[in-house]
């Protein structure tokens, strides 16, 4: 006996084809009854002509100009048979529509419908050129219709020949205008093949993601897809710590949402700013909650260079929203805005041409979307959006403060994760972190960790101080931070007040937090400081050693490559710099910072204009900023007055007394590995009044000039190498030095 093999389980058809079957089901039935009905007047040859399609019978050319005359006829059998086949289909389609109020995603051709509210004639049109793509036999049936059988594509003038009644029907043409949901919406693509041909006549053709979404194939568009994150809307989220005031902030911009949702027309753009990991995509997430939607995060500054035109660019990534039934959040404004001029930035003088450009398109879009959508923003100094079409709910997120930073801490590092030196307090007080960033910083000191159980605070400090440093190379250099406390030779009243930087920094968080004098007096006071004197005196290596002392990076300004001789440039370099620092919570040097900060200059022309700008600029940056910025200059005297007094310390190194001398010139040749024969650093301090900075090049000097001789460093070579740096800086060299020679 011959067994059958056994059946393989049928796949459970997919719900959206389903649906399509029974449009394009419909479709066909409809285009059925109007050929016949044509065939019947004349307008097509019949099926008992050899040829059509090859020549315009004499016959079709009379019907079609008496169509108009014709009186009705009775149907012909066939005609009959399409018309019957018709009202079952529409019986069967009716039966589809009333079980379902709301359509989503799973039946997609319904879903566009009701999303875009097409109107009959256009979602009829939408059929017509979505046919041909998934049933072959139907680019034939409108080869034949046309009688052209190079002609198997959908057109709107083969929509009008064969749906409309009114062939004076010019208002049709308004279904492929540029204000069109089908064409600016990206549903329908106009394909001009040919000029002479008009638009009604060139083919309609639909874009290949759309066609995934029809086939049920949902994935993001491959052209947004390196630079866009789609969060599911049932992704798992912890809760958000933040502080007392940020949260009620938090809870109340989310309730007023809430109650604008419906209608989702009246939800205004919101507009988030906070550093990074600081919640705005997690906020972002409560607004798409609300609305019970996924969200869809675009990098806007990608979406604007990959397109040649950013409105049909918006476009896709709204349309990406939609399809993925998710709002949409573009993040990374301040990439895409940013300030001209200093005035710009602060007083919103005027508006750049790309901010305006950006912001009409952005109109544009959002005059129909009956949803919202997020932009997030990593600084405060780029333009807010203005809009005309909705309002702009701004929200900003700042740093946690010391007692919810202290929380975050004790929450992603638990005891269990972290060894006894761990010092959950001392991190809260000393590294100002977002939530993410804190984070990020564990996850990676626990990698690092492996295979250990526990994590160490060496290896948590490093983690700590890689999700700080950031973009600043551009700018500014990354400072080796070898100096020590003990390396530090300066009057006690200079070291006094480097301790008191210090002191500022480590005790911010008792101070204005505990204390409560951020309440009064603002809890992002930065810490900005102008070290003056002359050159070598130390001032570099003091804000290195500050740096090293309260464990921050130190990055040095270059001037040179900050300055620049077109209008506003410099102010967007600044701002990059800031922005960057303020990331990387880094340690700013302008070093020789007269050359840009000098003294204001009345304004006699625009160069002085701008010149002013630059420093105002400066000026509110700093004051801003709530890192640390130290400036040194070894003219205290073209500083400007004003400038100095916006800072919050201001420290000056006198030239090194004899005896600072001897005791430089004595720690810097402190070393076992250096050949030493007799010195005396009472004399040497005596002979050269030089700084530290000096001493220091005339000790190299001197070394390498033992090293060619294959000697000791001792008294007569450090001579030497002493009077040769004096006289190569352009210092006077006395008759006392002349033993040297």
């Amino acid at each position: 006996m011959t067994m059958n093999p056994p059946r393989m389980p049928l796949m459970p058809r997919n719900p959206a084809l389903t649906h399509l079957d029974l449009e394009l089901e419909w479709l066909r039935a409809k285009l059925t009854v109007r050929i016949r009905e044509m065939q019947s007047r004349g307008l097509l040859p019949g099926a008992e002509e050899l040829q059509p399609g090859t020549v315009i019978y004499v016959q079709e050319v009379e019907a079609r100009l008496h169509e108009r005359d014709q009186e009705a006829t009775d149907p012909t059998k066939a005609e009959l048979e399409a018309k019957a086949e018709l009202l079952d289909i529409e019986e069967k389609r009716d039966a589809f529509y009333q079980a379902h109020e709301v359509f989503d995603i799973h039946t997609p051709l319904a879903f566009l419908r009701q999303h875009y509210h097409l109107t009959d004639a256009q979602y009829l049109l939408f059929l017509m050129v979505i046919a041909p793509v998934f049933n072959p036999s139907f680019p034939r049936l409108y080869a034949f219709v046309q009688n052209n059988f190079e002609r198997q594509y959908p057109t709107l003038a083969l929509f009008i020949e064969v749906f409309s009644p009114d062939k004076d029907c010019g208002y049709l043409n308004d279904l492929i205008s540029p204000q069109s949901p089908l064409i600016s919406e990206g549903l329908v693509i106009l394909n001009r093949i040919a000029s002479y041909l008009p638009d009604n006549a060139q083919p309609l053709t639909l874009p290949s993601r759309i066609q995934a979404f029809i086939a049920g194939q949902n994935i993001l568009d491959p052209s947004l897809a390196a630079f866009s994150e789609l969060r599911q809307r049932d992704q798992k989220r912890g809760e958000t710590l933040l502080s007392l005031k940020q949260s009620y902030e938090w809870t109340t911009r989310i309730k007023k949402l809430r109650t604008m949702s419906n209608p989702p027309w009246q939800m205004p753009v919101c507009y988030v700013t906070g550093q990074h990991g600081a919640g705005k995509r997690r906020f972002a997430q409560d607004v798409a909650a609300i609305l019970n939607k996924d969200l869809l995060c675009v990098d806007i500054k990608s979406l604007y260079s990959t397109y040649d035109n950013f409105s049909v660019a918006l476009s896709i990534a709204i349309r990406e929203a939609i399809l993925h039934d998710a709002v949409l959040c573009l993040f990374g404004w301040e990439k895409l805005i940013l300030p001209t001029t200093a005035e710009d930035a602060n007083f919103h003088a005027e508006i750049s041409a790309l901010h305006l450009g950006v912001c009409r398109i952005l109109d544009a879009c959002l005059a129909w979307l009956p949803s919202t959508i997020i932009i997030t923003c990593q600084n405060s100094v780029s333009f807010t959006p203005r809009l005309e079409t909705r309002n702009v709910e701004v929200f900003r997120l700042t740093y946690p403060d010391h007692t919810t930073s202290l929380a975050l801490w004790q929450q992603m590092l638990p005891a269990e994760l972290r060894d006894d030196q761990c010092d959950l307090k001392a991190y809260a007080e000393n590294f100002h972190l977002t939530p993410g960033q804190i984070k990020d910083a564990v996850e990676e000191a626990y990698y690092l960790s492996q295979p250990a159980d526990k994590v160490n605070s060496e290896t948590i400090i490093g983690a700590v101080k890689d999700q700080m440093r950031h973009r600043l190379s551009e700018h500014a250099t990354l400072l080796d931070k070898k100096y020590r406390w003990e390396d530090l030779i300066v009057p006690k009243d200079v070291e006094i007040q480097l301790k008191e930087i210090i002191y500022r920094y480590q005790y911010r968080a008792k101070v204005l937090t505990e204390w409560g004098l951020g309440d009064r007096f603002g809890h992002d006071i930065g810490l900005s400081a102008l070290f003056d004197g002359p050159p070598g005196t130390g001032k570099s290596m003091c804000a290195s050693l500050i740096a090293n002392e309260i464990g921050i990076d130190v990055y040095q300004v270059d001037l040179s490559r900050v300055m620049s001789k077109y209008v506003g440039e410099t102010e967007k370099n600044l701002a990059q710099i800031f922005n960057e620092a303020e990331n990387a919570q880094a340690m700013l040097l302008f070093d020789e910072c007269d050359s840009l900060f000098g003294q204001r200059t009345n304004v006699k022309n625009s160069n002085d204009k701008y010149a002013n700008l630059e420093v105002n600029y400066l000026l509110q940056r700093i004051e801003r900023y709530p890192g640390v910025a130290i400036l040194t200059t070894n003219f205290p005297a073209g500083i400007d007055e004003a400038f100095a007094r916006r800072l919050s310390l201001r420290v000056s190194f006198p030239k090194p007394s004899k005896a600072d001398r001897a005791r430089l010139w004595q720690s810097m040749l402190k070393t076992t590995q250096l050949p030493k024969g007799k010195i005396d650093y009472r004399e040497l301090a005596t002979e050269f009044e030089i700084s530290g900075g000096y001493i220091k090049n005339a000790i190299l000097r001197a070394a390498f000039m033992a090293a060619s001789q294959n000697t000791v460093v001792d008294q007569d070579i450090l001579y030497q190498a002493a009077r040769i740096e004096m006289k190569s800086q352009g210092m006077l060299v006395s008759q006392n030095d002349a033993k040297a020679t």
